[in-house]
């Protein structure tokens, strides 16, 4: 087969050759047809055609963000959309307010999404895209009753990017609609921020279509609207804050963890960037507090005959920021002492988010995946009582490890020194 290619070769490129060059120049070599070089010039910009889809960019609306509710009727769709003649004030077109905002949100309720999103579609003159959207907002209220409605309709979408990311927020989601935008231009971007920073947990929608194969158990994060003032803003307004995260059984809302507890889940998803540690020095009775960077983490299930056990390790490196204890950081005897004590508090964190997740009878962490993975025999003997042996049965194993590379400029904390101790010395 090789051996046939490679004599077709030759014979195609001469065929190819004997079309587009004939005849001879006065040396006996090859001379180009000036039908064959016209054909040569206009052949790249075939190429450069641009898009080739039917719609132009300009008949387009594109979705940044969809925030979804529960409604009497069934569902209330609302999509975020920019404002193309408010993107560049003083050279956009259009006769409206330069100097609104520079997006809409379009609201629309029908029995399932499909009928809102048509209902949204009918009232704009722009063709509705998901090409630019990154965020999903659910209301808590429709997440308890399930979002696989939500993924159906996301994974039938071919434009919308499995690298969206889904928030569940407390109460009512249209209510984001009302956050102001100060930092951030758009809403979304402050969502997306919040991932950045990873101040929350990550899920996008590939996560929780896979999570679909293992029972439907996931974590999303979990947002609030809280009304605050502040003094460069008039009045009272809705300020929209992280909340915690939220567990999800058989694709259902079954139980919540708090802006502290989350911290836990981080470091079990390896999705924690940095964290600021505190930990008492037995030998001053005194605070010390360490940045913990450079996570890494690994589940690994361990088989003994019939029993499980779940053995997460996470490393980190620690750099000490502030210390109000007398004593030295570089003594290697209490650099150990500090350790073994971050130590201790991330894997309480750890277990704590695990107890918690288990609680609500939520595989959160999808345990059996990795299960699956590693054990794929002793899997499908076990898949029929997973939730049975994970609620009961596993024995969950953290082990972190932790080296303080770094204690600052200084060795001691800054202190005032006393003039007369001074004078008398």
């Amino acid at each position: 087969m090789v051996a046939h290619a490679q004599k077709a070769g030759p014979v195609w490129a001469q065929s190819c050759q004997t079309a587009i060059l004939s005849g001879t120049d006065s040396k006996g070599g090859w001379r180009l047809n000036k039908s064959s070089l016209a054909f040569l010039v206009v052949l790249p910009l075939l190429f450069l055609g641009g898009c080739w889809s039917s719609v132009e960019i300009n008949d387009r609306a594109f979705v940044r963000m969809m925030v979804l509710d529960k409604s009497e009727e069934g569902i209330e769709l609302t999509l975020s959309l920019p404002l193309p003649s408010r993107l560049i004030p003083g050279q956009s077109g259009g006769t409206g307010n330069q100097n609104g905002k520079p997006y809409t949100f379009v609201t629309r309720t029908g029995r399932t999404i499909g009928e809102a999103f048509r209902l949204i579609q009918s009232d704009l003159s722009r063709k509705i895209t998901f090409g630019q959207t990154s965020a999903v907002v659910i209301g808590s209220n429709l997440a308890k009753e399930g979002i696989l409605p939500i993924l159906e309709f996301i994974a039938r979408e071919p434009r919308f990017h499995i690298n969206s990311n889904l928030f569940v927020i407390q109460g009512k989601a249209i209510d984001i609609t009302r956050a102001p935008t100060i930092l951030e231009r758009f809403p979304t971007e402050i969502l997306l921020n919040y991932m950045k920073e990873a101040i929350i947990v990550k899920t996008n929608t590939n996560d929780a279509l896979m999570a679909t194969h293992y029972g439907g158990d996931m974590i999303l994060p979990l947002l609030k609207m809280e009304r605050k003032s502040i003094p460069s803003e008039k009045g009272e307004n809705l300020w929209l804050q992280t909340a915690g995260g939220a567990f999800f059984k058989q694709g259902r809302l079954a139980g919540l963890l708090d802006i502290h507890q989350m911290r836990g889940a981080l470091w079990i998803l390896g999705q924690l960037d940095t964290a600021v540690i505190t930990v008492k020095s037995e030998k001053a009775n005194r605070y010390v507090n360490y940045m913990v960077k450079r996570l890494n983490t690994r589940i690994e299930p361990v088989v003994h005959g019939d029993q499980i056990a779940v053995v997460i390790r996470t490393k980190a490196t620690a750099s000490l920021i502030s210390s109000d204890a007398e004593v030295d950081p570089l003594d290697p005897h209490e650099q150990k002492r500090m350790e073994k004590k971050l130590k201790a508090k991330v894997n309480e964190g750890i277990m704590q988010a695990i107890e918690l997740a288990r609680k609500a009878d939520s595989d959160a962490y999808q345990i059996s995946s990795h299960l699956d993975w590693t054990h794929p025999k002793l899997w499908k003997e076990k898949a029929p009582r997973w939730r049975e042996i994970y609620r009961n049965q596993i024995k969950f194993l953290p082990q972190a490890e932790i080296s303080i590379n770094r204690v600052g400029a200084i060795k001691q904390p800054v202190r005032i020194h006393s003039m007369e101790t001074e004078g008398d010395k």
